[in-house]
């Protein structure tokens, strides 16, 4: 999908994430640490595909705060 800033934009359960970091299943040795590390590199969410975790945070949707005329 598409980028914002350079970061990768991925969708799951009809929700859109931005991509901070991938890394592969099997370069995680202590499977207790993956809470740690979100909280770390500032994300809210870990998925899981392919062996690969995707460190994301979820995209909000736009909220209108005021009309410009």
């Amino acid at each position: 999908m598409s980028n914002i800033l350079n970061r990768p934009i991925i969708e799951f359960q009809d929700t859109l994430y931005v991509v901070k970091r991938t890394i592969k299943e099997e370069h995680i040795k202590n499977k207790d640490l993956i809470h740690e590390f979100k909280e770390w590199i500032g994300c809210d969410t870990v998925l899981k595909k392919d062996n690969l975790f995707y460190f994301v945070n979820k995209v909000e949707e736009a909220e209108v705060i005021e009309y410009l005329s």
